[in-house]
């Protein structure tokens, strides 16, 4: 039955995992399983909100749905994420590897670096003459640094040298921190013979800026790496390094989790040796295979730049379409289409997941949302399968990848990436087999570009929204929550300038409160206001919502309904009654309300400004009021006489 192995890894080290992941694949294609990479860019140096937000990645991973996990502990950079990655494979009795890291109760495998470095440093001082070396390490403490230089140390000591303190400096792992650390050593010790990095990065900013001061390498100087990455290679002179084959690394992790799931053995120790790999930075001359690797690298070299700067635009422009977009709907459907059209350098195989409150409710802060339990399932904002768009718009909780399926005998490799913004995240990318991105190692600039662009359209999205609720509070009555005299200028009068244009007749209705300063005077204004949202709810509970509502005085109330005859407005204004006389019967209030309505359908064709119709629906109101009013003091001088006639008997 096909497998599934989880690998928990980081992206800065990527020819490393590049290489692991050959040696995995080649195991796969043995035992038939599809390989689930969990990826971070969490960097020790970065700040700690960012670094979690990278690190959150490896929290998609369920580890009991997969066969085996493969942890590539020494390059993860938090030892307290790596120590609960491990812990929890082993709480839920999964195979686990670790490696470059040795772990109580999981199997690792280990690269024996000093053998690579202790021939290195013995090739430039047997072979080359080097008696003095400037070793640039890391960073203080770092384990793998630290090692290095007590090699470089030792085998100095075996040919009578010594390693002096003050030629012992660290770069950090960077360029900028290599230069200026060199520049100290020369500047109180100049010149040595050789300087020794503990990595390649470093010796090739080192070697660079030595070249840019008018030295020659080798001729002046040696310069030796480790870690032998392409860069390396093609540097000339390429950079004499050490391989630490991890390829082999890859391959051996397999080995020991299919041995656990076949035999259910225990853990296990391996060690992987690393090699020397000859250049010409230490003086050593022509080296066919580096002749090689530079030939194949200059045939490409061109068709590097052109699918580079192609990558950049499409970037460009996915960055454009999300920018211009004005709601998360609208952003499904831009990246779709986006990626439907354009996803050379991401692959035939591609998937957005997001968050979809991250973008539902953007007046949330990232805090609150992080607080907040999602009740929904992620969203599928893009779904590339083969090249084609799936149809897919949301994943349960247990699924990671939209329409995965386990092929017998067809093995792939899946990358997920997350997106955040600091420490909370929002959803994630899956990337497949290794696109264009991932294999020039461009993928931590395409994933921070995207996180910008969505980053942004969070924000504008926010603005707009935040625009919205001025306009609401600059055309709303807060009390009613209908448009004020300032929503009726902005949309009630362009509402009826449309229904002109079309032809189509409107209603104009006025409704007036009865009674209302009868109901302020004797029960006071509470109840007063009481009585106009009542009002303004049996308007809202009655219209349809192309239509417009307004405060348009106190207690008046306009109604423009557009596409509505005089059988609809009937029906409009005698529900409107009804719902008042609902209220009068609920017992929630010591007074009787009710209303009087006047409406007029308008004429398009008259050329009357909506003023026009207002003045004629408020005449015909105040007609209806009228007699309201007439009945009322009727009734209320018929009531006066009763109460005399019984007062005058004593009943």
């Amino acid at each position: 039955m096909k497998k599934k192995i989880a690998v928990y890894a980081n992206g800065w080290s990527n020819e490393a995992l590049s290489q692991a992941i050959n040696g995995i694949k080649k195991y796969a294609a043995q035992e038939d399983f599809d390989v689930f990479v969990f990826l971070s860019f969490a960097n020790i140096s970065a700040h700690s909100n960012l670094m979690q937000g990278e690190l959150n990645v490896y929290k998609l991973c369920n580890v009991q749905d997969y066969d085996g996990a493969i942890v590539f502990s020494n390059m993860i950079n938090s030892e307290e994420a790596t120590v609960a990655i491990l812990e929890n494979a082993k709480k839920k009795g999964v195979p686990v590897v670790s490696i470059g890291m040795k772990y109580p109760g999981v199997s690792s495998v280990c690269v024996d670096g000093h053998s690579g470095m202790r021939d290195l440093v013995t090739h430039i001082v047997e072979k080359h003459g080097v008696k003095r070396i400037a070793y640039i390490g890391g960073a203080p403490g770092h384990a793998e640094s630290d090692a290095r230089m007590e090699v470089t140390r030792k085998v100095l000591e075996e040919h009578g040298l010594t390693l002096d303190p003050e030629d012992v400096c660290y770069g950090g792992w960077s360029n900028r921190r290599t230069i200026d650390s060199m520049h100290g050593i020369l500047e109180k010790r100049g010149m040595p013979d050789a300087f020794v990095c503990a990595n390649d990065i470093m010796a090739l900013s080192a070697a660079t800026e030595l070249m840019l001061m008018g030295y020659e390498l080798p001729g002046d100087v040696i310069v030796t790496g480790f870690d032998h990455v392409r860069e390396g290679q093609i540097f000339y002179p390429a950079l004499t390094s050490v391989k630490q084959n991890y390829d082999e690394v890859g391959y051996r992790c397999c080995e020991m989790i299919f041995q656990q799931i076949r035999e259910g053995a225990g853990t296990g120790e391996d060690l992987v040796t690393a090699d020397m790999v000859v250049g010409e930075s230490c003086g050593c001359q022509f080296i066919q295979e580096l002749h090689e690797v530079r030939k194949d690298y200059c045939r490409r070299f061109y068709q590097k730049i052109m699918d580079t700067a192609f990558m950049e635009q499409t970037e460009r422009n996915m960055r454009r379409k999300i920018s211009e977009v004005n709601s998360y709907a609208e952003l499904k459907t831009s990246l779709r289409n986006h990626f439907l059209n354009n996803h050379k350098s991401e692959g035939e195989n591609l998937h957005v997941i997001l968050n979809a409150e991250y973008y539902g409710d953007p007046l949330l802060s990232e805090e609150e949302l992080g607080k907040k339990k999602s009740r929904k399932k992620p969203e599928v904002i893009v779904s590339l399968k083969d090249g084609k768009v799936q149809e897919i718009e949301k994943l349960d909780r247990d699924q990671l990848i939209p329409g995965y399926e386990k092929k017998e005998n067809e093995q792939h490799v899946y990358y997920f990436l997350p997106l955040h913004y600091y420490q909370y995240n929002y959803g994630y990318v899956i990337f497949a087999d290794e696109p264009y991105v991932m294999r020039e190692d461009l993928l931590y600039s395409y994933m921070e570009k995207l996180q910008q662009a969505l980053k942004l359209l969070r924000i504008n999205l926010r603005l707009d929204a935040l625009n919205k609720n001025l306009t609401r509070l600059y055309d709303k009555d807060p009390m009613t929550d209908l448009f004020n005299r300032f929503g009726y200028e902005n949309k009630a009068i362009p509402l009826y300038q449309e229904s002109v244009r079309k032809r189509e007749p409107m209603m104009v209705m006025f409704v007036d409160i009865n009674f209302m300063k009868r109901i302020n005077d004797e029960y006071g204004h509470i109840h007063g206001d009481a009585a106009i949202r009542t009002v303004a709810d049996a308007i809202k509970s009655n219209i349809r919502e192309d239509w417009i509502a307004v405060r348009f005085g106190g207690d008046e109330f306009l109604i423009i309904a557009p596409d509505c005859d005089e059988e609809a407005a009937e029906e409009v204004k005698r529900n409107i009654l009804e719902f008042m006389e609902k209220k009068n019967h609920d017992g929630s209030r010591p007074y009787q309300i009710s209303a009087s309505c006047g409406y007029v359908i308008t004429e398009p064709e008259s050329g009357y400004p909506l003023q026009e119709y207002i003045r004629e629906a408020d005449r015909l109101m105040y007609e209806i009021k009228r007699e309201v009013h007439a009945m009322d003091e009727i009734a209320r001088a018929r009531a006066a006489q009763e109460r005399g006639r019984h007062g005058k008997t004593g009943k």
